[in-house]
C-alpha cells in the first residue's frame, strides 16, 4: 500500500503546476475564502457567500490550508490528497471485500490514481467518491453488525454529501445494488428481504436527502427535466444525430482515457489495453468480480451511457462515470486460484503500473520550464486589476486547452489580480461582484453580437470590456521556447508581456 501511494505522489513534484483544467480555478477560490476580504482587489471584486450546498469537500479543506500556507505550497497539498485519496478509497474497499489487499488490487489503484476525471481538476468529485467507496467497504464490513452499520453509515452519507452532492447519489445506488445482490438466494431474489434492506438505507439517506431539498443546489440549471426538453430542442433543431454521436463519441473516450497521463494518444492505446486484459480475464474466468458486487459493476456501466451532460449544475458527468466503473473493478477483481495460467492476466496487468505512472511523470515533466517562466513573468506584474482568458480558433478542446487554463488563476493567486473562477450560487459559497462582474457582463454582451471571436479578436474585446491582462492561449506549441516575445501577434493598443510555447500575455495600454 505505502510503496504504491508514494509512487502515485511523485509525479506530483516534476513541476510547480499542473495541466489540470479546473484544479487551479478552485484553488483560487479557496484562496479568496482564505483571504476574508483583507486584499482589497479580492473585497472589490468577491463577496464570500457561504452557504448550504452538497459541494463544500474541499472548500472546507482548502480554505483552512490556504488561511495558513502559502498558495503554491497548500496547491500542491491538495494535489497530494486528490491523487492519494482515489488510491486509498479503492484499497478500502477491497480490504473489506478480500481481507487483504493483493497485488493486483493495488496495481489497479494505483492506475486509477491519474485519471481522466483529474485531468479535468473536479477535485471534490475524487474526494467524494474516494469517501463513497470507504463507505462501501464498511457497509459491507460490518453487514454482521447491523447498528453499527446503521450508525457511522449515516455519518458517512452526510461527509459524501456535503463534499459532492452527485456522488451521493451514485452511492446510494451503489448501496442498493449490493443490498440487492444480498438479498437473492437459492438462484432468487426475495421481494419481501429486498424491501427491508431497502428501508434500512432509506434511513441513512434521509438526512442528506432533506438538506438538499433545503439547498439552493435543487433550483441550478440543469436538473432532470432540463435534461430531457434538451433532448426535445435537439430533436427540433436538427441536431439530435450530430448531439448524440458527439455523446457516443465522448463517453468512449472517457473510457478509454478513465486512466490518464498527458499524452491523449497514448493513454487511448493504454486504455485498450488495460479494458482489454481486464476483459478477457473476466470472460476467461481468470479473473472475477466479488459476488457483492455482481450488481454494482454493470449499475455503474449503465450510467456511464444514460446519465445526462449536465444535471444540477453539474456537467461532464458521463466523462466522470468510467473512472467511478474503474474503480469498483479495481477493488472488487481477484484471481481465480481455480484456473491454469490464471496468473498471466494479473501479471500482465501490474506490469502497465509502472508504465502508467513513467507516462505521467514524463507528461508532466514536460510542462515544468513553461509554467516556471510564466510565474517568474507574473512575478514582474503590479498587483491588482483585472485578468481573463482568450482563445485562439480550435484551442477550445480539452486536450488544446488543457496547458494553458492554469494561467490566469496563477496570475491571480501570486499577484493578487482578479479573474472569473467557480462563483456558482447553487455550487460554491462565493460571488463575484463590482468591476470584474461588470466586465464579465461587457464581455458576455459583446459575445452575443460576435459568438466567433476568438484570437487576437477576442483578446482586443476583452480589453474593451475592462479587462486590464489577457492570457491568450494558442492551443499548441508555436511560440518561441525561450519565452520572447518575437513573433507574437500585436493586438492594438495593448503590450505584449512575453509569451511561451503556447501562450501569449497581453496587457492593456493606457489612452
Amino acid at each position: 500500500m505505502a510503496i504504491v501511494v508514494l509512487l502515485c505522489l511523485l509525479p506530483v513534484f516534476v513541476s510547480p503546476v499542473l495541466p489540470l483544467i479546473d484544479f487551479y480555478a478552485h484553488t483560487l477560490r479557496y484562496d479568496i475564502l482564505a483571504d476574508g476580504g483583507r486584499n482589497p482587489s479580492y473585497a472589490e471584486n468577491y463577496r464570500i457567500a457561504w452557504k448550504l450546498v452538497p459541494n463544500l469537500g474541499f472548500d472546507v479543506i482548502g480554505t483552512g490550508l490556504f488561511a495558513v500556507l502559502p498558495a503554491t505550497i497548500a496547491a500542491r497539498i491538495l494535489l497530494l490528497i486528490v491523487v492519494a485519496a482515489p488510491v486509498l478509497g479503492v484499497m478500502s474497499l477491497s480490504w473489506s471485500l478480500h481481507g487483504r489487499i493483493a497485488p493486483l488490487n493495488a496495481a489497479l489503484a494505483g492506475i486509477v490514481a491519474h485519471n481522466f476525471v483529474f485531468g479535468w481538476g473536479f477535485a471534490n468529485f475524487l474526494l467524494g467518491f474516494s469517501f463513497a467507496l470507504a463507505g462501501l467497504g464498511f457497509w459491507i464490513a460490518n453487514a454482521g453488525a447491523p447498528r453499527r452499520q446503521l450508525f457511522f453509515t449515516t455519518a458517512f452519507a452526510l461527509l459524501i454529501f456535503f463534499t459532492h452532492g452527485f456522488v451521493f447519489a451514485i452511492w446510494g445506488l451503489m448501496l442498493f445494488s449490493v443490498e440487492a445482490m444480498a438479498s437473492v438466494s437459492g438462484g432468487r431474489l426475495h421481494l419481501g428481504e429486498l424491501f427491508r434492506r431497502g428501508a434500512r438505507l432509506l434511513v441513512v439517506g434521509v438526512l442528506p436527502i432533506l438538506l438538499f431539498q433545503a439547498t439552493s443546489t435543487v433550483e441550478g440549471s440543469d436538473g432532470v427535466t432540463d435534461a430531457i426538453s434538451n433532448l426535445a430542442s435537439y430533436s427540433n433543431d436538427g441536431s439530435f444525430l450530430s448531439r448524440i454521436l458527439q455523446e457516443i463519441w465522448l463517453r468512449l473516450d472517457a473510457g478509454l482515457r478513465a486512466a490518464e497521463s498527458n499524452w491523449p494518444l497514448a493513454d487511448r492505446l493504454f486504455g485498450l489495453i488495460l479494458w482489454g486484459l481486464i476483459g478477457f480475464g473476466l470472460l476467461s474466468g481468470r479473473l472475477r468480480i466479488d459476488r457483492r458486487l455482481w450488481l454494482v459493476v454493470p449499475l455503474l456501466a449503465v450510467l456511464a451511457v444514460i446519465v445526462p451532460p449536465a444535471m444540477f449544475g453539474v456537467g461532464h458527468l458521463p466523462e466522470r462515470l468510467p473512472v467511478c466503473f474503474l474503480a469498483v473493478i479495481a477493488a472488487g477483481v481477484s484471481v481465480s486460484q481455480d484456473r491454469s495460467g490464471a496468473r498471466m492476466v494479473p501479471r500482465a496487468i501490474m506490469v502497465l503500473l509502472p508504465v502508467h505512472l513513467l507516462m505521467v511523470t514524463l507528461g508532466w515533466a514536460q510542462e515544468r520550464q513553461g509554467y516556471s517562466r510564466f510565474l517568474a513573468l507574473a512575478e514582474t506584474l503590479p498587483e491588482g486589476g483585472l485578468a481573463t482568458m482568450a482563445y485562439a480558433p480550435g484551442a477550445r478542446e480539452r486536450d488544446e486547452m488543457r496547458r494553458c487554463k492554469p494561467f490566469t488563476f496563477l496570475l491571480a493567486m501570486s499577484r493578487g489580480i482578479s479573474v472569473p473562477t467557480f462563483a456558482n450560487a447553487t455550487q460554491q459559497p462565493l460571488e463575484i461582484i463590482g468591476p470584474l462582474a461588470a466586465a464579465m457582463t461587457a464581455y458576455a454582451t459583446r459575445a452575443e453580437q460576435a459568438p466567433d471571436l476568438a484570437g487576437t479578436a477576442q483578446v482586443r474585446a476583452m480589453l474593451d470590456a475592462g479587462y486590464n491582462i489577457v492570457v491568450l492561449c494558442e492551443g499548441r506549441y508555436i511560440g518561441n521556447l525561450d519565452g520572447t516575445v518575437a513573433g507574437a501577434r500585436p493586438v492594438e493598443g495593448a503590450e505584449v508581456l512575453g509569451a511561451g510555447t503556447d501562450w501569449t500575455l497581453y496587457r492593456d495600454l493606457p489612452d
